[in-house]
């Protein structure tokens, strides 16, 4: 059931009601072409590989980070990155509006990161990384199964990731790679890659990556 739900991520997510959630709970919904439980499964993987990332980066957990999540859904991984890092401020950037999102709304994310207590420290946008245009760099950049939904453009995209980080900045990118040789080809252009934290799942893998060799200033 797991791999069968991780195949059906690659259409982007679903908002279908768990069914199991309750009112004091997040409701991060169901995958595309997923049950419940083998969502919830997802996500419980998705969190160690993105804990063991997150451990890996010369940061301490309470610095003030700047963190961007791409393609954030309905909030599971800016959540995360909120729970892990105490006082990093995170951006989610959504479409909140593909097929696969119907009944998804910034509200439900928002609604979301209340709940587990991080409406203070993240803020959810409507955005698409072809356009998105911050005012601002970051020191943490993720995403998770975003990329792959763009055909031939995540080249494109993965140049503005560049454009987004500072020197010693870090890009977590957890993808189906169905072209992993051209995919590494393209990603070598922009960063360093660090790290290839494989999940077990038929190519899916948590990359780790680099904007530059120095180290970053948190200023």
């Amino acid at each position: 059931m797991l791999i069968l739900g991780m195949h059906g991520l690659s259409s982007h997510r679903s908002s279908r009601p768990t069914g199991k959630t309750q009112q004091n709970e997040p409701d991060f919904g169901t995958y595309h072409y997923s049950t419940p439980a083998a969502s919830r499964k997802i996500r419980e993987v998705a969190k160690v590989m993105f804990a063991d990332a997150f451990a890996s980066l010369p940061f301490s957990r309470d610095y003030e980070l700047k963190i961007l999540d791409v393609g954030c859904g309905l909030g599971f991984l800016s959540c995360l990155c909120a729970e892990f890092y105490k006082n990093a401020r995170i951006t989610g950037i959504d479409i909140f509006e593909h097929p696969s999102l119907k009944g998804s709304s910034i509200k439900k994310a928002r609604e979301n990161a209340k709940l587990l207590g991080f409406s203070d420290r993240i803020e959810f946008k409507k955005g698409e990384v072809l356009s998105f245009s911050p005012t601002k760099k970051f020191h943490i950049i993720v995403s998770n199964l975003v990329f792959h939904n763009l055909g031939r453009r995540r080249f494109e995209a993965y140049s503005r990731l560049a454009l987004w980080a500072q020197a010693g900045s870090f890009v977590l990118m957890g993808e189906f790679f169905f072209s992993p040789k051209t995919d590494m080809v393209q990603l070598s252009k922009e960063f360093r890659i660090l790290r290839e934290i494989k999940s077990g799942f038929r190519q899916y893998m948590l990359l780790v990556l680099s904007k530059g060799s120095g180290q970053t200033r948190l200023n």
